[in-house]
């Protein structure tokens, strides 16, 4: 993890925390309409609750990172796309989707993510 900027994200008990470190790759909007930040993989790192943390599938074949106490999910991400899928009140218009490729992108829009590709 470098210097540079980063956040956290903590589940809503407050066991499990995760640390993001630079800039995410671009913001979308999930199937639900709620903003969310992509972030690649290697930018997510565990802050505490090692023990609390459970990594399972969901329903899209994602690996999702969740609280075991809250039930919380924290993020969804996929070892193959290289990419973290992070809840987040995204700022519009950030460069959004500049740094995903193409390939990303698709993967993305067959889960029902709508990657916000600025004006």
């Amino acid at each position: 993890m470098s210097n540079g900027p980063y956040g956290q994200l903590a589940c809503g008990c407050g066991a499990v925390t995760l640390l993001v470190c630079g800039a995410p790759l671009g913001h979308a909007r999930d199937a639900e309409d709620e903003p969310v930040s992509l972030w690649p993989e290697e930018a997510i790192q565990l802050g505490q609750g090692a023990d609390e943390l459970a990594v399972v599938p969901d329903a899209r074949c994602l690996a999702a990172w969740q609280c075991r106490r809250c039930g919380e999910r924290l993020l969804y991400a996929d070892d193959e796309a290289g990419v973290a899928v992070l809840a987040d009140s995204a700022e519009e218009g950030d460069e959004a989707g500049l740094a995903l490729t193409t390939s990303q992108q698709r993967w993305l829009a067959a889960l029902g993510y709508r990657v916000d590709v600025g004006p």
